[in-house]
């Protein structure tokens, strides 16, 4: 007998086709070799769901768990690693008016909570964070701007994206940063690395879920005295009356300098508008915030809430 090749046993004896066996369903409408099997409907998406709500319970503990874990172990690196004055810092923003502390020039030990800026977190912290997590830092559009710079580009408002990226190039958080070139003066390499700054703390933030910690209001100015410890009035020394003749004797720090900036963001005030008073108050002798007296700083800041309502007059 000639033994049948697969081509014949699967269509059945030569020259006659093979069998078939018809499914004919039961009663209930369902062919019986599928009885007892779940329908198309019945059956879990191939694709993981989006949700991570949709986990198995023990997994989505378990990821609770371990995530609770770390988070508390990142704080408690930052308590004993970050350095206060250094990595983030605080200013005492209460005018002398309203501090006792402030008025006999010992800002540094207002022990009122309220007085003082949440602590903000500068660049040399969020490098510290991310040498410590691993994360390496690029600005996947900073070649754009260089190049407009280079074609005669005039560039107003710099906008930088920063990608936090593991040791595998996968990006694991993201932060944007801004800046006017205005606010420097026509600088655009220090608007880029302003703006860089920027989104590089932005990013560090929301890679370890620490803006109930840190902000980042003060992040694109060094720190002067006030930070360190010193108070900002003690910084700058006793100032005279700036309607009085005479050279001040010291300006306020660039800390102080970067909050009023950040009130007068907060509050959409025009700072061309807060410049102008400054000037009117002192004669024309302070063009600029960087030649603010601590006292012209005290009034500016005391004054920016009444500028920002509508009725406010220009010089209060």
């Amino acid at each position: 007998m000639a033994q049948m090749n697969e081509r014949e046993l699967l269509s059945g004896p030569r020259g006659q086709p093979s069998a078939t066996v018809e499914s004919r369903p039961d009663r209930s409408g369902v062919p019986a070799e599928t009885q007892g099997q779940p329908s198309p409907r019945d059956v879990a998406p191939a694709f993981p769901s989006a949700s991570p709500l949709d986990l198995p319970n023990d997994v989505f503990e378990a990821g609770l768990a371990r995530r609770r874990q770390n988070r508390a172990a990142i704080l408690g690196w930052i308590r004993e690693s970050l350095v206060e004055g250094t990595d983030y810092g605080r200013i005492h923003v209460v005018s002398r008016e309203r501090c006792a502390f402030a008025k006999r020039g010992a800002a540094a030990q207002c022990p009122t909570a309220s007085h003082w800026t949440k602590p903000s977190l500068f660049k040399p912290g969020a490098e510290k964070i991310c040498g410590m997590l691993g994360v390496t830092v690029h600005y996947p559009n900073l070649t754009a701007y260089e190049q407009a710079a280079l074609d005669g580009k005039n560039l107003g408002t710099i906008i930088l994206r920063c990608e936090l990226r593991d040791s595998q190039n996968r990006v694991v958080a993201e932060g944007i940063g801004a800046r006017n070139v205005q606010q420097d003066y026509g600088d655009l390499n220090k608007s880029l690395k302003m703006a860089g700054k920027s989104a590089h703390i932005d990013a560090t933030l929301r890679m370890a879920g620490l803006s109930e910690v840190f902000t980042q209001d003060l992040e694109d100015m060094h720190l002067g005295a006030v930070a360190r410890g010193a108070g900002p009035e003690a910084a700058s020394g006793d100032e005279p009356d700036p309607q009085a003749g005479g050279s001040p004797a010291g300006v306020v720090s660039p800390v102080q300098i970067a909050y009023l900036e950040s009130r007068i963001r907060a509050l959409a005030l025009d700072r061309e508008r807060v410049l102008r008073w400054i000037r009117n108050a002192s004669r024309d002798r302070i063009q600029s915030f960087e030649e603010l007296t601590p006292d012209v700083y005290d009034r500016v800041v005391s004054k920016l809430e009444g500028w920002a309502k509508p009725a406010a007059g220009e010089t209060g």
